[in-house]
């Protein structure tokens, strides 16, 4: 290891582990701590790889498929459900750690390590445990290499503290990683419902188009360039046509975002602002920037309000809807602002972001270094409408959807909170073994104070509350386990 692993911040972090009861994280886990296989691509068999471990929870999308005949022992690399996962190399996601929540056995690649943790011990725990400020610094330290080629060392991760609280603070924090991943299988449940429902239209969305194609000159528009009349755009547009259907700026009103200066960018602003970067499919990514609350007052004509879409312009033309929780937002410039009102916006983003909506924006885009569109051609892109009672219900499921990735977002920060809360002082082990005796007992008061007193800053810290409707979560948990 170089001085760098010997700074201020990483020697006096695991100072302050180890003044609590510890141990080393080899000791909590089954199998030897150590890198993947090195498999040979082009298989069958689904394979995680580091873009795979990026937030608490693992993303389950195998990021590749790889031949597995040549691997011996495969039942030993593979990643069961409740394993972790760390990346041992890669500048900027090396000694990140998620949790694999996954039923399909994958196994990793040479860059990431996986760790059956104990009985004894709680997956879920121990994994907010290594995402903490403290656990983060405790893995850092076992960064060796230059820039052009960093890695874990082995036998550092192996050695890594790790405080062991009582088993009932561990299951208490690692339940909230628990609650996360049941809201996120439960909300891509409701999306695949719905997909399944819109699937029966049979639109022609995987059509490849032909090299060769004559266009009639009824078709032609103000574009003389061959893209928009490729016969895949076509004859999609052209089934659409022949069901029923609407254009979007037949059911919505359009307008562009807030042109703002660079200038006025504030980081963690009082005020966020919504740009093409953080539109996700899911939710809202990294909302770090903002502007002050005057220039949000000032530019009201571009204050984000509930249920309205917005859509990004430039590169990837992804589509997001607003909860009124989120709220207040400014929108940027480039980003489409969509405001529905003959479709429930949940299920005209969807639609934008299916196949459907995605090439139809395509189809009219103009290329420079990257993908461009305008409102005008948003506004011509054609929705299939379905009976009214089919689309509240459709609906529905997605405005669920949102809130449950939403509150699963909240729940793995909580949990990574609560730990740093207990290290720091400001909540003790017996206050979190109460909560979790009063749950078992069916009484949830106490884990609602303790949660109400999260704030996106930390416990009691600055900030937000970090659960702003308490009852919602409750109530999308029994829903999730419900369904």
């Amino acid at each position: 290891m170089s001085a760098q692993s010997y700074r201020p911040e990483i020697t006096q972090a695991i100072r302050k582990i180890k003044s609590f009861p510890w141990a080393p994280l080899q000791s909590l886990v089954k199998n030897v701590i150590s890198p993947g296989p090195h498999p040979a691509y082009g298989g069958a068999y689904p394979c995680l790889k580091t873009k795979n471990v990026n937030e608490l929870l693992a993303d389950l999308e195998p990021a590749d498929f790889a031949d597995v005949k040549g691997i011996n022992n495969l039942e030993k690399v593979q990643v069961e459900r409740g394993d972790l996962l760390i990346n041992l190399t890669g500048a900027g996601s090396i000694g990140r750690v998620s949790i694999y929540y996954g039923d399909d056995l994958p196994i990793t690649n040479q860059h990431i390590a996986r760790m059956g943790i104990k009985d004894a011990y709680d997956e879920g725990y121990v994994a907010a445990f290594l995402r903490t400020w403290w656990g983060e610094r405790a893995l850092e330290q076992g960064v060796a290499g230059s820039t052009g080629q960093i890695n874990m060392v082995n036998d550092h991760v192996r050695s890594i503290p790790v405080i062991i609280f009582n088993a009932a603070v561990q299951k208490y924090i690692g339940d909230k990683v628990r609650h996360a991943e049941r809201l996120r299988a439960w909300a891509k449940e409701l999306r695949s419902s719905v997909d399944k429902v819109l699937n029966q239209l049979s639109l022609p969305t995987a059509d490849e188009p032909e090299m060769i194609n004559r266009v009639s000159t009824e078709r032609l528009e103000a574009r003389l360039d061959p893209r928009p009349y490729r016969t895949h755009y076509i004859n999609l547009v052209d089934r659409i046509k022949a069901i029923k259907h609407s254009c979007v700026s037949d059911v919505a009103e359009l307008a562009s975002g807030c042109p703002i200066s660079s200038n006025d960018f504030i980081e963690g602003g009082a005020v966020p602002l919504v740009r093409i970067r953080n539109i996700g499919f899911d939710e809202f990514i990294d909302l770090d920037t903002g502007v002050t609350k005057e220039l949000h007052k000032d530019e009201a004509k571009y204050q984000a309000k509930e249920n309205m879409i917005v859509l990004g312009m430039d590169g990837i033309f992804r589509a997001q809807f607003f909860l009124s929780d989120e709220l207040p937002i400014l929108v940027n410039q480039r980003v489409g602002m969509i405001s529905a009102n003959d479709i429930r916006a949940e299920l005209l983003t969807h639609w934008l972001n299916r196949p459907e909506g995605q090439m139809q924006l395509n189809q009219w885009a103009v290329k420079t270094t990257v993908e461009h569109t305008s409102l005008v051609d948003i506004g011509r892109v054609r929705i299939p409408r379905l009976d009214t009672d089919v689309e509240e219900d459709l609906a529905d499921k997605l405005l669920n959807a949102r809130r449950a990735y939403r509150h699963s977002r909240f729940l793995t920060t909580s949990a990574k909170l609560l730990v740093e809360a207990l290290i720091e002082g400001l909540l003790t082990e017996a206050e979190l073994i109460a909560a979790e005796q009063a749950q078992q007992a069916g009484n949830d008061q106490l884990d609602r104070r303790i949660l109400n007193r999260l704030k996106t800053g930390g416990v009691d810290g600055q900030g937000p509350a970090l659960f702003g409707d308490l009852d919602e979560l409750y109530q999308l948990l029994t829903q999730a386990e419900g369904d």
